[in-house]
């Protein structure tokens, strides 16, 4: 694989020019925003996009199941109205 133009910093997700690159890997970078010199917190750009995607499906799975949630909780709030009012009736 040809060297990349920039990785990103996973620390901070900002583009990192200072690199060094050998046989397809990260070996040595320096991120000037963080500070991170960590060769594995690094990810190509294409890498790091496909990370990206992941994590934005994965919030809104959860967002939806969190609504989900609610809807359940407020329907079983309504059930326990209506029985509530049944219980008064008989009284």
């Amino acid at each position: 694989m040809a060297r990349p133009d920039y990785i990103i910093c996973l620390e901070c997700e900002s583009e990192v020019e200072d690199f060094t690159w050998r046989e397809g890997a990260i070996q040595r970078a320096s991120c000037e925003v963080c500070g991170n010199t960590d060769p594995d917190a690094f990810s190509l750009p294409e890498d790091f996009d496909q990370e990206f995607d992941d994590e934005e499906a994965d919030e809104a799975a959860l967002e939806t199941d969190d609504e989900e949630d609610k809807e359940d909780d407020e329907y079983a709030d309504n059930l326990d109205d209506v029985g509530s009012e049944d219980d008064e009736e008989e009284r």
